[in-house]
């Protein structure tokens, strides 16, 4: 097998037909005749089509850096109509037709597999093994939306009628398992499936391998475990195999995983680097991981191969959302630990100067959000200070002319309406043009992640487990080990302190990666972020705050009037978009509805709760 870039870019036409119609359509590499699947070129060639379906950033975009806009990460105009309680009973049509079509490509290769056993060489196998990594992908893509799901576990074409496929729905419990089988043959624990998955070390991460199918199991059972849990008890959990889910992911850890030696990526390369952030920063804003065993899967970007993306250079302009003004929120910021690993109070009056928000703050604060000292609009660095009035017009714009303030009177997108840049992902070295950023898909970090949320909600968190998971990252972004206590500040109560600390050290390590929404609604919180105080707010903007003195008196007038805050300065950029906060459905919206369409023509299908049958 070549050592390739694996060009991910989606292609729009691919994935935008209707479900309804899939069975009618021939898969992008469909070849003449049932030959083609025979050799291991032809095999290579059709697999490498299936990653093209996979996120990651196109040319033209942010990609996942702006996806959390979808829960209280972000904060923008376009706020998230399904958190809102908009969505309707055609919601769910795209991400149905989406799952599906790639499910179908993924069974075909399966049906009309047809290399000989003698011929299966561990090149094979491995190609084998990535089959049945997507096909545990799409279902379990499916399964966080639409909960019991059709397995599509064949090449189901030759079973149709002219009324489309009969299946039933599996139980979600069952589809999970389903999932959690297909990767264990991925990774050639059944011999029958013919398939064994290499090592990252194989192809420098550039290829889905068996560290990643590890993980993305551990992310299944974790998902399942939980969601059992939290809505034990209403219409969207009829079981509860909670503690059966939480000890896959343990077992997954310990037996799978943790013997591999992956490592955590504790020390920045760069030999100029200073900062507690640094080593942090670098998984998300280097061109090149391959040799960051942390990163198990990434995308490459070539700007001589015609593979680029514009991420660093939207981000530097100030863009936290391609749709809308936005910006991150101050519930994220607030998340954060201090260097001392205790909890920040967000009513103390110190965080009304912008710059005290970031002192002595966790890591990963500083990687993440854009704070004075940080390469800021291309080449210039943030730097928020008061403004000083003193002297002629032209002497204050020399002495002022080193303030680079958030961009709060931006137009369109590259406007923030809330003080805190996107900093994560930004390539330092920038200047201008396409970017070569990397794009990280599965990381060490969220198995161990994972593994220290199972133990904490079977009960088992203790210094040992906190050894190989909490701790090493808290390391990493320069903030000490506390063991975990009651935060009265913390935006979800009544859950034990070890529980509760591990939500707290996710949110700070994967945000800004495309996991919150899947937080949200597992743990069953969404319905948190209903009414006033749960549509989120910014920074301190009040006129005694040093974020409002950075501007000039000009500006002070002509531009932030125009910027919302609630009653006591801060910012509040949905005030108007939202005067009653949030309106989340919690009887319905935790699910998205099955296409209307889909119900019509499987009649073995039935509707997910609260949503109407026809």
């Amino acid at each position: 097998m070549k050592n390739k870039i694996i060009i991910l870019t989606v292609f729009a036409g691919l994935l935008l037909s209707a479900c309804s119609d899939y069975l009618d359509r021939k898969p992008y590499t469909q070849p003449n005749n049932e030959d083609f699947l025979k050799t291991r070129e032809n095999v290579e060639s059709y697999i490498n089509n299936l990653y093209t379906s996979l996120p990651a950033p196109a040319q033209y975009g942010i990609g996942v850096r702006g996806e959390e806009v979808n829960s209280d990460n972000i904060l923008s105009e376009k706020y998230d109509m399904r958190l809102n309680g908009e969505n309707n009973q055609f919601s769910g049509s795209d991400d149905w037709n989406k799952g599906y079509k790639n499910l179908r490509m993924v069974n075909y290769f399966f049906h009309y597999y047809a290399v000989s056993e003698v011929d299966e060489t561990d090149e094979v196998l491995s190609l084998r093994g990535e089959a049945y990594f997507f096909r545990a992908y799409w279902h379990f893509y499916l399964l966080t939306r639409f909960g019991n799901i059709p397995i599509m576990d064949d090449f189901w074409d030759g079973n149709a009628t002219l009324g489309g496929l009969q299946i039933p729905a599996t139980k979600r419990a069952d589809a999970a398992r389903f999932i959690l089988n297909d990767l264990k043959a991925a990774i050639g624990l059944i011999p029958e499936a013919r398939a064994n998955l290499h090592s990252r070390s194989k192809y420098s991460g550039l290829r889905v391998n068996r560290e990643t199918a590890m993980i993305l199991a551990m992310r299944v059972a974790l998902y399942e475990g939980s969601w059992e849990k939290y809505h034990k008890g209403t219409d969207f959990a009829t079981e509860d195999n909670s503690e059966e889910f939480f000890k896959e992911v343990m077992n997954w850890g310990d037996q799978y995983l943790f013997p591999v030696g992956l490592t955590l990526h504790m020390t920045a390369t760069n030999p100029k680097a200073t900062n507690i952030d640094d080593a942090f920063s670098e998984l998300f804003n280097s061109n090149d991981l391959s040799n960051i065993s942390e990163v198990t899967f990434w995308k490459k970007y070539s700007i001589a191969d015609g593979v680029f993306n514009t991420v660093t250079q939207q981000l530097s302009g100030g863009v936290t959302d391609n749709v809308k003004p936005s910006g991150l929120s101050k519930s994220l910021v607030d998340n954060f630990l201090n260097v001392d690993g205790t909890p920040v109070d967000p009513t103390d009056e110190k965080y009304k100067d912008f710059n005290e928000v970031f002192k002595d703050r966790d890591g990963r604060l500083l990687a993440m959000v854009m704070h004075t000292g940080c390469k800021f609009k291309s080449n210039s660095l943030m730097n928020v200070r008061a403004y000083d009035e003193t002297g002629t017009e032209e002497e204050q714009k020399e002495k002022n002319k080193d303030i680079s303030s958030p961009r709060l009177n931006g137009d369109g997108i590259y406007k923030n309406v809330t003080g805190f840049h996107t900093r994560l992902g930004i390539d330092t070295t920038y200047v201008t043009g396409n970017c070569e950023t990397a794009h990280v898909m599965f990381r060490y970090a969220e198995g161990l992640l994972c593994y220290a949320e199972a133990a904490a909600e079977l009960g088992l968190y203790n210094d040992g487990v906190a050894e190989k998971t909490l701790k090493p990252l808290r390391q990493r972004a320069g903030v000490a080990y506390v063991t975990p206590a009651a935060d009265p500040h913390f935006p979800f109560q009544g859950l034990p302190p070890a529980v509760q600390e591990v939500r707290r050290e996710r949110r700070s390590e994967l945000s800004l990666q495309g996991f919150r929404l899947d937080d949200l609604m597992r743990w069953r919180v969404a319905g948190t972020l209903k009414g006033v105080e749960g549509r989120g707010r910014g920074a301190y903007l009040g006129k005694d705050g040093v974020l409002y003195l950075s501007f000039s008196p000009t500006l002070r007038k002509e531009g932030l009037n125009h910027v919302l805050t609630d009653n006591e300065g801060w910012m509040d950029p949905l005030k108007e978009y939202l005067p009653e906060g949030y309106k989340f459905n919690e009887d319905r919206d935790y699910l998205l509805p099955i296409p209307p369409d889909e119900i019509q023509m499987d009649h073995e299908l039935n509707q997910n709760p609260g949503w109407p049958t026809k």
